[in-house]
């Protein structure tokens, strides 16, 4: 960071800027629309080297949402008129080129993977999730409405994906990838989809891959998933507190329970060794402090990383107007931070250990940030 910007500074303005977003005076994308995580972002740098996946918003919704002015001062920077009249500065990522290419199958690269962060190749394998079958589905996600809209296809193949790899790398923007899969109602979780998938990449590459999967019925699932080449795991269980967790996730909540999802992090930590393993944590869905600090301890104490993202409503989802309690408490989302970030220090855990996937992209989180204030 710069010498006069301090590590409470740069933690205040991308937490502000990740739960409040953004609002171009000029129009401009908005973003991936759909998908089954964070959606409608633009990623900027913050301090010239801090990627924020800041939520674009217009009109209304920016008004609710207390969303941030970008003020241009030149093509890809602008002006920020923060909290207590503080001002600063950021810069828009430029969307990478091969977005305008196609494959030789004519299927346009960006519907295969995109970039997340500055270097981080992202694709969904199975832009299908087997709970919207049964009406279980998470509230919160719309990974049917990227392929509902023409934005993606339904099933990535590893030729198809290594054709995007080599495009986005000569353009260096591939140093690690983050797979990601629709739920399917098997016993391995997309365990098998991921392991073929990564397979036939390890033919060609060594880049770090993370996947992402509920727990499977067996854990063995883990050790073939790091035989084929997987680096980094998340089991994401989105919602400590039960009650919450069924409401907003009926077939994760069906599937799997909290001493499920312990058995699944400790079995993944002897595979992928500590601080390799994570889980998604959303904020501003009715969890209170306390119930999050003992959940992110119970957590840590695995030798897992919870990875705290303040949730954004997902156009196409059943909460896309839901607005989240911590619009209203800022200083509240950062004391989350730096609780987590404090039991991750006292146990030895750096976030930046992590080889591959969201925790190294940074982007939808301040975990990091929260880190380096702790450490201080």
């Amino acid at each position: 960071m710069s010498p006069q910007t301090s590590a409470q500074d740069i933690l205040k303005r991308k937490v502000a800027m990740l739960t409040r977003g953004v609002h171009f005076l000029t129009e401009e994308d908005t973003g991936r629309k759909g998908g089954a995580g964070p959606t409608l972002g633009r990623y900027f740098l913050l301090d010239e080297k801090i990627v924020v996946n800041a939520p674009v918003r217009s009109n209304q919704q920016a008004n609710e949402f207390h969303s941030l002015a970008l003020k241009p001062i030149s093509e890809n920077r602008f002006q920020i008129n923060n909290l207590d009249n503080e001002v600063f500065e950021v810069t828009l990522v430029h969307i990478p080129h091969y977005y305008q290419y196609q494959l030789d199958d004519g299927t346009p690269m960006s519907h295969i993977a995109l970039v997340h962060g500055i270097d981080c190749l992202a694709t969904t394998l199975v832009q299908h999730c087997d709970y919207f079958n049964e009406g279980l589905e998470c509230l919160f996600c719309s990974i049917p409405v990227s392929l509902e809209l023409g934005r993606t296809t339904l099933r990535k193949s590893p030729e198809q994906f290594l054709q995007v790899l080599e495009a986005s790398q000569q353009e260096g923007r591939a140093s690690h990838l983050t797979l990601t899969i629709g739920s399917p109602k098997r016993p391995d979780r997309g365990a098998m989809d991921y392991i073929e998938f990564v397979s036939k990449l390890r033919q060609h590459s060594d880049i770090p891959i993370h996947v992402q999967l509920e727990p499977p019925k067996s854990f063995n699932q883990f050790r073939a998933l790091k035989e084929a080449g997987v680096d980094t795991v998340g089991i994401h269980l989105e919602i400590y507190d039960d009650t919450l967790r069924k409401k907003y996730c009926p077939g994760k909540f069906q599937h799997a329970s909290f001493s499920d999802y312990l058995g699944a992090w400790r079995s993944a930590v002897t595979f992928f060794g500590r601080g390799q393993v994570s889980t998604f944590i959303l904020l501003g869905l009715g969890e209170t402090p306390e119930q999050l600090y003992q959940g992110f301890k119970t957590t840590i104490e695995t030798e897992v990383i919870p990875v705290p993202v303040p949730y954004r409503p997902n156009p196409g989802s059943h909460l896309e107007r839901h607005i989240p309690p911590y619009v209203h408490n800022l200083n509240k989302i950062i004391d989350v931070y730096l609780d987590c970030a404090q039991l991750l220090y006292d146990h030895d855990l750096d976030p930046s250990i992590h080889r591959a996937g969201c925790i190294r992209c940074g982007g939808c989180t301040a975990l990091q940030e929260a880190y380096e204030v702790i450490k201080t």
